[in-house]
């Protein structure tokens, strides 16, 4: 009888060095199927390296990785995001003279008959921006012509053409408006009830409490602490990433 895995994602004892620096140091973390999980902790704490090893841009130097209860150790980005990890960085990383479909659909698998059609791509396009309720959104027009929340969802939609499972967002709302932030939430929710995983890196905290269900605290490339967001106490999380009261910081 098979059973469904209880977590999508399990990373244990990760570890990683670059040179003489301990970037990882055992790392474990783990995000469950339809979760959206805050993954916190000052710069330099260890989430851009973990995140990267999850993404196929590092290799750790120990540790194991499920995914949906399999072994995973991806070569490389490609073949991170054909498994079902995709990536979003703070910096979006679009092509700005290209147009949203275009940009959507790059980097797509071409058929057996060679590139897709045209007419294939939009209706691709069309798919991915019809699941985050964002189908308004002009196909022709350069994305340099878009806001910088319309570009994250085109961001996003091109993350969905992969079918991925678990979507790494880093500080997204860094730039955002307070009502653009309101919208990626709803965009988020969407995500989460159409099964996908969501690793959510960010420093504002009442923030995650509105979209997290759980956290993870690194601290000095080490996992020190996870919890239910919504019940967690934001000075404690602070004690957990700093590793003193905020009052040792500022008298």
């Amino acid at each position: 009888m098979t059973t469904t895995p209880t977590k999508r994602l399990k990373m244990e004892g990760v570890r990683k060095r670059f040179g003489a620096t301990h970037a990882l140091r055992g790392v474990s973390f783990e995000v469950g199927p339809s979760e959206v999980h805050t993954l916190i902790g000052e710069n330099g704490a260890g989430k851009s390296t973990l995140m990267k090893i999850l993404s196929g841009v590092h290799k750790p130097d120990e540790g194991s990785i499920l995914l949906d209860g399999f072994p995973f150790n991806p070569s490389n980005p490609h073949h991170a995001r054909m498994c079902g990890i995709a990536m979003i960085y703070q910096e979006l990383n679009l092509a700005p003279d290209l147009s949203v479909m275009e940009n959507i659909t790059l980097g797509d698998e071409p058929s057996a008959l060679g590139w897709r059609r045209i007419s294939e791509q939009k209706a691709r396009a069309t798919e991915a921006l019809q699941q985050l309720e964002h189908e308004q959104l002009p196909l022709d027009i350069p994305v340099n012509r878009l806001s910088i929340a319309e570009q994250q969802v085109v961001e996003i939609a091109r993350a969905l053409i992969s079918k991925p499972k678990v979507l790494i967002m880093d500080e997204p709302t860094s730039s955002l408006t307070q009502v653009d932030v309101q919208n990626l939430f709803r965009v988020i929710n969407l995500l989460k009830a159409s099964g996908v995983s969501v690793v959510y890196i960010s420093h504002f905290l009442e923030e995650c409490q509105t979209i997290s269900d759980r956290y993870t605290v690194l601290r000095d490339g080490e996992s020190v602490g996870t919890g239910d967001m919504k019940k967690a106490d934001i000075q404690h999380i602070i004690h957990q990433m700093v590793g003193r009261e905020m009052r040792d910081i500022y008298p």
